[in-house]
């Protein structure tokens, strides 16, 4: 992909903190046509710089109060083992994201549910369900710092 020029970045920046700006307020704050916007976007979309678009809803407005970091570590790192735990997880409504780390863990993942007896039960009923696992710690969130979906670029 070729490299952004200080319109398209800026352009990027304000779309992903709110992508329902109205075009006339972009074309003003870009100092471009709403046509070169539309244009804009819509190559950004096609080469994928915009992966989709989403509301973010307020977790706790529909009752999922509960947010857990949980951390997993494998008998083994055999990739069709790591494979299958990460298929497995990815099909989890529960989990909100996943990463494959290096450390003490083999991989962390963030769960949001209603309370600890969810909790209880998901890790119960479907993560202890998943073959391979040798250890797993999890954190309960205490309080939010910092929650942001955009990019530092």
């Amino acid at each position: 992909m070729e490299k952004l020029n200080k319109q398209e970045i800026e352009l990027l920046r304000l779309l992903q903190k709110n992508s329902k700006l109205d075009i006339t307020y972009l074309t003003q704050r870009l100092n471009m046509s709403k046509t070169s916007v539309y244009d804009k976007i819509k190559k950004f979309e096609n080469e994928g710089y915009i992966k989709e678009y989403v509301a973010i809803i307020d977790q706790k407005k529909v009752g999922l109060h509960f947010t857990v970091m949980v951390n997993v570590s494998l008998n083994s790192q055999r990739i069709e083992y790591v494979n299958e735990f990460l298929e497995r997880i990815s099909d989890l409504d529960e989990v909100m994201e996943a990463y494959v780390t290096s450390g003490l863990f083999d991989i962390i993942f963030k769960v949001v549910v209603r309370d600890p007896e969810a909790f209880n039960d998901f890790v119960m009923n479907k993560i202890s369900t998943i073959p391979h696992i040798s250890k797993i710690q999890s954190s309960f969130v205490m309080r939010y710092i910092k929650q942001t979906s955009a990019l530092p670029f």
